[in-house]
């Protein structure tokens, strides 16, 4: 896998990313800090903006699946972005067949309420835009998200898991079990696409152990990379692409503590070590 870094807030500077370096292997990197309209919520200029420089990169590089790496969880909905991209370079758009792929994620949000401004793309209602666009797009497994949060999500989509009772929220979206809340990658089924869009916000790990710009969930470091490994393993050259995000705010205090910079450093490093290697 290539590796790219798409930069809104200049967290990766301060890193001092250290992009994989190998032969034969691309380290791209993008910086997205002068488009306005991208915190949280993605607006249809900051969007084409965006989606013209992630092609742009793409036709600089091979066909070879992507590991992404896009900034703190306020840009998340940058795994819907790529979504689409992929699936206009892979030519899996426009496709009359059934679903190409399942997305796997972990995360401690759900990422699944819509915006106050309805169905603009945002940090928070990214898969629901995925579920909505992308017929593409089969089953969704989301992996350590708030038990309340996903509660919460059942009972405004309840399209998603099987139940089309008077109060779905958004007809609109295909009915039927689509969505999974899972503890953990040992409970994903058999019934997964060999194909998947894999997708990792660091706020799915304990605060104790990495410090992001959300509430965190619990998962350690060591679950995380046990899990990745597993996926690895069981989809192999069926990892469509990788995205990750959740770094912590640049100018915060966290950033440059014991679980800032330096915890995310090492995380991003054992994704790409897993990924690409």
């Amino acid at each position: 896998m290539n590796v790219t870094v798409y930069d809104f807030t200049g967290i990766y500077e301060n890193e001092g990313f250290d992009f994989y370096k190998k032969e034969g292997a691309r380290s791209l990197f993008c910086s997205l800090k002068d488009i306005s309209g991208t915190n949280c919520i993605c607006d249809d200029y900051a969007y084409k903006e965006i989606r013209e420089k992630v092609k742009a990169l793409d036709a600089s590089s091979s066909r070879e699946p992507v590991i992404s790496f896009f900034d703190n969880g306020n840009y998340h909905y940058m795994s819907k972005l790529l979504m689409d991209v992929l699936c206009e370079k892979s030519g899996i758009e426009g496709s009359n067949s059934s679903p190409e792929f399942d997305l796997i994620f972990f995360d401690h949000h759900p990422d699944m309420k819509w915006t106050s401004y309805g169905e603009v793309l945002s940090c928070g209602s990214w898969v629901l835009n995925a579920l909505k666009d992308r017929k593409e797009l089969g089953q969704v497994f989301i992996i350590g998200a708030d038990p309340s949060l996903c509660a919460e999500v059942m009972e405004e989509n309840p399209e998603l898991f099987g139940d089309d009772g008077e109060n779905a929220s958004n007809p609109r979206l295909a009915s039927g079990t689509r969505v999974h809340f899972l503890k953990s990658v040992n409970e994903l089924p058999d019934t997964a696409s060999s194909n998947i869009y894999l997708s990792i916000d660091k706020d799915v790990l304990d605060e104790d152990e990495l410090a992001t710009n959300w509430d965190q969930g619990n998962m350690t470091i060591s679950e995380l990379e046990k899990s990745l490994i597993y996926l690895k393993e069981r989809f192999g050259s069926g990892i469509l692409s990788v995205d990750v995000c959740g770094e912590s705010l640049s100018d915060s205090a966290d950033a440059y503590s014991e679980r800032g910079i330096e915890a995310s450093n090492k995380v991003n490093s054992m994704i790409i070590k897993i990924f690409v290697e």
